[in-house]
């Protein structure tokens, strides 16, 4: 078994977990990690494949959204005291 696949068999437990006791860090994580790939590769996922040489502006807009919501459930997560202000 390759290594990204021994990765996604453990990933997909850790974030059911996560999400069933609202570890939603754990998730924001994931968003925050899915931008590496992306910048590295031109390449980003929404419903199908986006290139960033065919459609620039909503390849940046999902890296942004990406790291926005990431960020944010990350630290809702680190300062409960002020997730209020992030919805």
């Amino acid at each position: 078994m390759s290594r990204a696949r021994a990765a996604n068999y453990i990933a997909l437990p850790i974030l059911l977990a996560g999400t069933a006791l609202g570890l939603y860090w754990v998730w924001g994580l994931l968003f925050v990690w899915w931008i590496v790939p992306t910048l590295l590769n031109g390449q980003a996922f929404l419903v199908f494949e986006i290139n960033r040489a065919e459609d620039p502006i909503l390849y940046w807009a999902i890296v942004g959204l990406w790291a926005a919501l990431g960020l944010m459930m990350i630290a809702a997560s680190l300062f409960p005291q002020y997730a209020h202000l992030l919805a």
